[in-house]
């Protein structure tokens, strides 16, 4: 049984994410491009939405959590 991937445009979560519109979409942009959000590229940004949740920015402790 495939597992089911919840995606959502990049500006949707930022707006869901960010209300007060910091940081920039731009810089969200950047850091999908970097890998350092889940996503895919599909003419615009996708987040993976239940990774990028999941996710601190720390490497080692996302290895411990996940």
């Amino acid at each position: 049984m495939q597992k089911i991937k919840i995606e959502m445009k990049l500006s949707d979560y930022w707006r869901a994410k960010f209300p007060q519109g910091r940081p920039t979409l731009r810089s969200l942009q950047r850091q999908c491009e970097r890998g350092q959000i889940p996503a895919v590229k599909r003419g615009g940004w996708y987040v993976l939405v239940e990774q990028a949740e999941r996710t601190t920015g720390n490497d080692l402790v996302d290895m411990i959590l996940n």
